[in-house]
C-alpha cells in the first residue's frame, strides 16, 4: 500500500512541476501591499473566479494514513465528496483484498454523523468538517466575499509564504500563500473561545486538474497533534452531486448489509 501511495505521489509531483514553473514564469512572485492584493494573486494562481467556482463540487479517491499505528504504517482506501458546505468521506479497510470495515462520515451543513460497521449511526462533533468554509477549496471564495477585512502579517525575507489573517466571530483564520506560486499553502484556525483549539491544514503537490490547480496531499494537525493525512491522486470535478449522496447509502454498506430478498410469488394451488 505504501509503495502504491508513493507511486501516486511521485506521479502527481511530475504533473505538478510544470504548473509551478509556469506560474513562476508568469510573474506570480513578487511583493504585495495589502491583504486584498494577496487574495487576488491567490485567486489568479488558482485559475480565476470561474475556475475557483468549479472546485466547489468534486469527488476524490485516494488513500488515508493510519496515524494511530506506532508499529507498521498502514493506509486505507479513502473516498471524499464535497459540494459547497456538504461533505462526506468513506474509509475502507480491506487487507488482502477483503473488506473488513467501512467508516462513513458525513456533514449536511449543520450536523455531523458517522456510520461504522457494527456501530450504526452516531452523531459526531463537527471538528474539521464544521469549518469547511475555511478550508480548500471553499476558502478561496470565502476570502473574496464583500466586506471581508484581512490583515497582512509581517514576514521576513527567509519565509516562503505570505500570511493573511482574518477574524470571523470567535474564529481567527490565517491563510498561508506560497510566495512563488501564490497557491494556497495552508490554513490555520484558532478559536478565541477555546484557547486549546488550533487546527492546521496544509496543501502540497499541486497538479493541473482541467485548468484548476488542485493539491494531491492534505495534512492536518489538531491541538498540535497529527490529525489526518490523505492523498488524492484521482479527482473529478462534478457539475452536480445529489444531496442524497451525503448520507449513508446502500452502496456504502453493501459489504456488510445485504439487500432484502425479493418477494417470491405464492405457489399455485
Amino acid at each position: 500500500m505504501r509503495k502504491l501511495m508513493s507511486s501516486a505521489v511521485n506521479q502527481t509531483v511530475r504533473y505538478a512541476m510544470p504548473l509551478f514553473l509556469a506560474c513562476a514564469l508568469a510573474s506570480c512572485s513578487g511583493g504585495v501591499g495589502s491583504p486584498e492584493q494577496a487574495v487576488r494573486k491567490m485567486v489568479r494562481a488558482h485559475g480565476g473566479d470561474k475556475q475557483v467556482a468549479r472546485l466547489q463540487t468534486f469527488v476524490g479517491k485516494g488513500f488515508i494514513k493510519d496515524l494511530s499505528s506506532r508499529t507498521v504504517a498502514e493506509s486505507f482506501a479513502f473516498d471524499i465528496y464535497r459540494k459547497g458546505p456538504l461533505y462526506k468521506h468513506k474509509i475502507t479497510k480491506a487487507p488482502r483484498g477483503t473488506i473488513t470495515n467501512v467508516l462513513v462520515l458525513y456533514y449536511d451543513g449543520t450536523t455531523c454523523r458517522q456510520w461504522m460497521n457494527g456501530a450504526g449511526i452516531v452523531e459526531m462533533p463537527p471538528l474539521e468538517v464544521g469549518i469547511l468554509r475555511y478550508r480548500f477549496p471553499n476558502v478561496l471564495q470565502w476570502a473574496q466575499e464583500p466586506g471581508r477585512a484581512g490583515e497582512l502579517l509581517p514576514a521576513d525575507k527567509s519565509e516562503s509564504v505570505v500570511r493573511v489573517r482574518y477574524k470571523d466571530g470567535t474564529s481567527v483564520l490565517t491563510l498561508a500563500l506560497d510566495k512563488k506560486s501564490w497557491l494556497l499553502s495552508g490554513v490555520e484556525v484558532r478559536d478565541l473561545s477555546d484557547s486549546t483549539f488550533v487546527f492546521n491544514e496544509t496543501y502540497e503537490h499541486y497538479f493541473d486538474l482541467d485548468g484548476n490547480p488542485f493539491p494531491a496531499s492534505f495534512k492536518a494537525t489538531l491541538k498540535s497533534s497529527p490529525y489526518y493525512e490523505f492523498i488524492l491522486p484521482t479527482v473529478e470535478l462534478k457539475a452536480e452531486l445529489p444531496d442524497s449522496l451525503f448520507r449513508v447509502t446502500a452502496q456504502d454498506t453493501s459489504a456488510f448489509v445485504k439487500p432484502a430478498a425479493a418477494e417470491q410469488p405464492s405457489p399455485k394451488r
